[in-house]
Protein backbone atom coordinates (compact mmCIF):
# COMPACT_ATOMS: atom_id res chain seq x y z
CA UNK A 1 0.00 0.00 0.00
CA UNK A 2 1.30 3.44 -0.94
CA UNK A 3 2.22 5.85 1.92
CA UNK A 4 -0.43 8.38 0.91
CA UNK A 5 -3.09 5.63 0.91
CA UNK A 6 -2.00 4.51 4.36
CA UNK A 7 -2.25 8.09 5.61
CA UNK A 8 -5.75 8.45 4.13
CA UNK A 9 -6.75 5.14 5.72
CA UNK A 10 -5.55 6.35 9.13
CA UNK A 11 -7.48 9.61 8.68
CA UNK A 12 -10.63 7.65 7.80
CA UNK A 13 -10.27 5.34 10.80
CA UNK A 14 -9.64 8.29 13.12
CA UNK A 15 -12.72 10.06 11.75
CA UNK A 16 -14.87 6.99 12.35
CA UNK A 17 -13.41 6.64 15.86
CA UNK A 18 -14.23 10.27 16.63
CA UNK A 19 -17.80 9.75 15.42
CA UNK A 20 -18.20 6.64 17.59
CA UNK A 21 -16.65 8.49 20.55
CA UNK A 22 -19.07 11.39 20.24
CA UNK A 23 -21.97 8.93 19.91
CA UNK A 24 -20.79 7.10 23.02
CA UNK A 25 -20.49 10.28 25.05
CA UNK A 26 -23.93 11.45 23.93
CA UNK A 27 -25.47 8.06 24.77
CA UNK A 28 -23.82 8.07 28.19
CA UNK A 29 -25.11 11.54 29.04
CA UNK A 30 -28.59 10.64 27.77
CA UNK A 31 -28.85 7.51 29.90
CA UNK A 32 -27.47 9.27 32.97
CA UNK A 33 -30.08 12.03 32.62
CA UNK A 34 -32.80 9.40 32.31
CA UNK A 35 -31.53 7.61 35.39
CA UNK A 36 -31.43 10.85 37.38
CA UNK A 37 -35.03 11.62 36.43
CA UNK A 38 -36.22 8.21 37.60
CA UNK A 39 -34.34 8.56 40.88
CA UNK A 40 -36.41 11.65 41.73
CA UNK A 41 -39.43 9.41 42.22
CA UNK A 42 -39.50 8.14 45.80
CA UNK A 43 -42.02 5.40 45.05
CA UNK A 44 -39.97 3.42 42.61
CA UNK A 45 -41.23 -0.02 41.72
CA UNK A 46 -38.96 -3.00 41.16
CA UNK A 47 -39.39 -2.61 37.42
CA UNK A 48 -38.28 0.99 37.54
CA UNK A 49 -35.28 0.13 39.69
CA UNK A 50 -34.28 -2.56 37.20
CA UNK A 51 -34.74 -0.11 34.36
CA UNK A 52 -32.59 2.48 36.10
CA UNK A 53 -29.87 -0.08 36.66
CA UNK A 54 -29.95 -0.87 32.97
CA UNK A 55 -29.55 2.83 32.26
CA UNK A 56 -26.43 2.89 34.41
CA UNK A 57 -25.09 -0.18 32.66
CA UNK A 58 -25.59 1.41 29.22
CA UNK A 59 -24.00 4.63 30.39
CA UNK A 60 -20.85 2.88 31.58
CA UNK A 61 -20.87 0.65 28.50
CA UNK A 62 -20.80 3.60 26.12
CA UNK A 63 -18.21 5.36 28.26
CA UNK A 64 -16.06 2.26 27.83
CA UNK A 65 -16.60 2.35 24.07
CA UNK A 66 -15.64 6.03 23.99
CA UNK A 67 -12.49 5.33 26.00
CA UNK A 68 -11.55 2.46 23.67
CA UNK A 69 -11.97 4.70 20.63
CA UNK A 70 -9.85 7.45 22.15
CA UNK A 71 -7.16 4.88 22.98
CA UNK A 72 -7.32 3.55 19.42
CA UNK A 73 -6.88 7.04 17.97
CA UNK A 74 -3.88 7.68 20.21
CA UNK A 75 -2.36 4.31 19.26
CA UNK A 76 -2.78 4.96 15.54
CA UNK A 77 -1.22 8.40 15.84
CA UNK A 78 1.75 7.03 17.80
CA UNK A 79 2.17 4.18 15.29
CA UNK A 80 2.12 6.53 12.30
CA UNK A 81 4.66 8.99 13.68
CA UNK A 82 6.84 6.17 15.02
CA UNK A 83 6.86 4.58 11.58
CA UNK A 84 7.77 7.92 9.99
CA UNK A 85 10.60 8.31 12.49
CA UNK A 86 11.90 4.81 11.68
CA UNK A 87 11.64 5.45 7.96
CA UNK A 88 13.48 8.75 8.31
CA UNK A 89 15.66 8.18 11.43
CA UNK A 90 17.82 11.26 11.05
CA UNK A 91 15.04 13.82 11.01
CA UNK A 92 14.35 15.72 14.22
CA UNK A 93 11.73 17.97 12.62
CA UNK A 94 9.71 17.80 9.43
CA UNK A 95 12.30 19.77 7.43
CA UNK A 96 15.59 17.92 6.98
CA UNK A 97 18.85 19.66 6.14
CA UNK A 98 21.26 17.27 4.46
CA UNK A 99 24.95 16.95 5.19
CA UNK A 100 27.72 17.87 2.79
CA UNK A 101 28.66 21.10 1.08
CA UNK A 102 26.02 21.61 -1.59
CA UNK A 103 23.72 18.90 -0.29
CA UNK A 104 23.50 20.77 3.00
CA UNK A 105 21.46 23.47 1.29
CA UNK A 106 18.88 21.01 0.00
CA UNK A 107 15.86 20.56 2.25
CA UNK A 108 13.22 17.86 2.00
CA UNK A 109 9.91 17.92 3.85
CA UNK A 110 8.27 14.48 3.79
CA UNK A 111 5.11 15.77 5.47
CA UNK A 112 4.27 18.61 3.09
CA UNK A 113 5.93 16.90 0.07
CA UNK A 114 8.14 19.93 -0.59
CA UNK A 115 11.73 20.17 -1.80
CA UNK A 116 13.49 23.50 -1.13
CA UNK A 117 16.82 24.87 -2.34
CA UNK A 118 17.90 28.39 -1.38
CA UNK A 119 14.37 29.75 -1.28
CA UNK A 120 13.17 27.87 -4.36
CA UNK A 121 10.46 25.41 -3.36
CA UNK A 122 8.77 22.70 -5.41
CA UNK A 123 6.08 20.19 -4.55
CA UNK A 124 5.83 16.62 -5.77
CA UNK A 125 4.02 13.41 -4.92
CA UNK A 126 4.99 11.54 -1.77
CA UNK A 127 6.88 8.74 -3.51
CA UNK A 128 9.24 11.19 -5.25
CA UNK A 129 9.83 13.13 -2.03
CA UNK A 130 10.44 9.94 -0.04
CA UNK A 131 13.08 8.82 -2.57
CA UNK A 132 14.85 12.20 -2.51
CA UNK A 133 14.74 12.23 1.28
CA UNK A 134 16.50 8.86 1.30
CA UNK A 135 19.10 9.91 -1.28
CA UNK A 136 20.11 13.20 0.31
CA UNK A 137 20.76 11.40 3.61
CA UNK A 138 22.61 8.44 2.13
CA UNK A 139 26.42 8.83 2.49
CA UNK A 140 26.91 8.14 -1.22
CA UNK A 141 23.53 9.53 -2.33
CA UNK A 142 22.65 6.40 -4.29
CA UNK A 143 20.18 3.54 -4.19
CA UNK A 144 19.75 0.20 -5.93
CA UNK A 145 16.49 -0.71 -7.62
CA UNK A 146 15.83 -3.50 -5.12
CA UNK A 147 16.26 -1.09 -2.19
CA UNK A 148 13.30 0.90 -3.49
CA UNK A 149 11.07 -1.88 -2.14
CA UNK A 150 12.29 -1.13 1.37
CA UNK A 151 12.11 2.64 1.01
CA UNK A 152 8.55 2.55 -0.33
CA UNK A 153 7.54 -0.41 1.84
CA UNK A 154 5.99 -2.19 -1.13
CA UNK A 155 6.88 -4.43 -4.06
CA UNK A 156 7.90 -1.51 -6.25
CA UNK A 157 10.60 -3.25 -8.31
CA UNK A 158 10.42 -6.89 -9.36
CA UNK A 159 12.60 -6.84 -12.47
CA UNK A 160 9.68 -6.63 -14.87
CA UNK A 161 9.39 -4.11 -17.68
CA UNK A 162 6.48 -2.40 -15.93
CA UNK A 163 8.55 -1.86 -12.78
CA UNK A 164 11.41 -0.47 -14.90
CA UNK A 165 8.98 1.97 -16.48
CA UNK A 166 7.88 3.03 -13.00
CA UNK A 167 11.50 3.80 -12.14
CA UNK A 168 11.90 5.79 -15.36
CA UNK A 169 8.77 7.80 -14.50
CA UNK A 170 10.05 8.33 -10.97
CA UNK A 171 13.39 9.57 -12.32
CA UNK A 172 11.65 11.91 -14.74
CA UNK A 173 9.42 13.39 -12.01
CA UNK A 174 12.35 13.85 -9.65
CA UNK A 175 14.43 15.64 -12.29
CA UNK A 176 11.47 17.85 -13.16
CA UNK A 177 11.41 19.00 -9.53
CA UNK A 178 15.21 19.35 -9.28
CA UNK A 179 15.86 20.98 -12.67
CA UNK A 180 16.42 24.48 -11.23
CA UNK A 181 18.01 23.39 -7.96
CA UNK A 182 21.42 22.21 -9.14
CA UNK A 183 20.73 18.50 -8.67
CA UNK A 184 19.95 15.61 -10.99
CA UNK A 185 18.82 12.03 -10.52
CA UNK A 186 20.87 9.81 -12.83
CA UNK A 187 21.16 6.12 -13.55
CA UNK A 188 24.51 5.16 -12.05
CA UNK A 189 24.43 1.65 -13.49
CA UNK A 190 21.86 -0.77 -14.87
CA UNK A 191 20.31 -1.19 -11.42
CA UNK A 192 21.25 1.93 -9.46
CA UNK A 193 20.12 5.53 -9.18
CA UNK A 194 22.22 8.37 -7.80
CA UNK A 195 21.55 11.97 -6.83
CA UNK A 196 24.33 14.18 -8.20
CA UNK A 197 25.01 17.91 -8.34
CA UNK A 198 25.13 19.92 -11.52
CA UNK A 199 25.50 23.51 -12.54
CA UNK A 200 22.20 25.35 -12.50
CA UNK A 201 21.24 27.43 -15.54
Amino acid sequence: MKPEYKFNLIIALVSVSILITLTGIAASVHHCIKWADYCKNENLSATVVEFSQNMIFHAYYWMGVAFACISLMATMALWYFSRQQNLHPKQTCPTISTQGSKFKKLQVNVYTNEITMEGLSQKSRNQVVTLLDYLVKHPKHKISFSELNTVFNENFFDGSQSSKRKISNLKYEANNVLKNMGFELVRLSSDQLALVTKERN
